[in-house]
């Protein structure tokens, strides 16, 4: 079952075509990644999603419903957003930062925060190891400790469908791999759904129950990591080169060939 489906979707800059036809479907209780070369569109698509972009033509339903005929407030009760970067410019606490994804849930802005809410704050700071910064000034976390942070926000606006763009680009491969298990764990508990932008392919394989690959803002392929990320595919789309290796678990693992069609490890 489709959670989001969008019909024919196009999207320009001025005179450049960023989103050329999209039509795609996101299964609810999955997550779903989407993968493509830089500037095929990923990120333009989850900002079209969000309302942040207003699409040219086309159509984007959530649960069968006109993403156009929500108000941003009942967007934000359904759907909340882990940026690549967030542009923090003050020196609010952790505590208070995360604070900030129950803002949907308020009547009207002169209302104050629940205990509940509160509440809400500590058990998903407590959930992803973030407890220990919760009076910490978020500005002084490092990259790691921040996207973190990121991922309890969007988990405190207690929505049923999470995106996220790029959120392990600046991490290291330990970080990255906390914060995409850290993610697993919290859509398997609650049955959420995610959709995320990724551009490590075997973290896409390891973590994504489903693929959608974008090519010049259109789909290219979707299906299971087995069925997408293929040879074939991978240099169709990437011009890459490479070995795909299976682990027991029958995830497929990437292993870039140097141009030439050298292997880049040693024997």
């Amino acid at each position: 079952m489709n959670i989001i489906n969008i019909h024919d979707l196009y999207f320009s800059y001025g005179d450049k075509n960023i989103l050329n036809g999209i039509s795609v479907g996101f299964k609810k209780n999955k997550i779903t990644g989407i993968l493509g070369p830089n500037g095929c569109g990923k990120s333009t698509l989850l900002k079209n999603i969000l309302g942040y972009l207003k699409y040219t033509s086309g159509q984007i339903e959530l649960d069968n419903i006109d993403i156009k005929k929500l108000t941003q407030k009942e967007k934000a009760k359904r759907i909340s957003f882990v940026p690549q970067k967030s542009q923090l410019m003050s020196d609010m606490t952790v505590h208070d930062f995360v604070l900030m994804g129950r803002l949907p849930h308020l009547n009207n802005s002169w209302d104050g925060y629940s205990k509940k809410d509160h509440e809400l704050v500590t058990q998903y700071l407590q959930e992803l190891d973030l407890d220990k910064f919760i009076n910490r000034k978020a500005p002084t976390l490092s990259g790691g400790e921040f996207q973190r942070v990121l991922l309890a926000r969007a988990l405190v606006q207690d929505t049923d469908i999470i995106l996220l763009d790029e959120p392990t680009s600046a991490l290291d491969l330990n970080h990255a791999l906390d914060l995409m298990a850290k993610l697993k764990e919290n859509m398997d508990k609650k049955n959420l759904t995610a959709i995320v932008v990724l551009h490590d392919l075997n973290l896409a394989g390891m973590f994504c129950d489903e693929i959608i690959m974008i090519k010049d803002g259109k789909v290219f392929t979707t299906g299971t990591p087995i069925e997408t990320l293929t040879k074939d595919n991978l240099k169709k789309i990437y011009n890459l080169d490479c070995e795909i290796l299976y682990t027991s678990e029958n995830t497929p693992y990437i292993i870039p060939k140097l141009k030439g069609g050298k292997n880049i490890w040693k024997k």
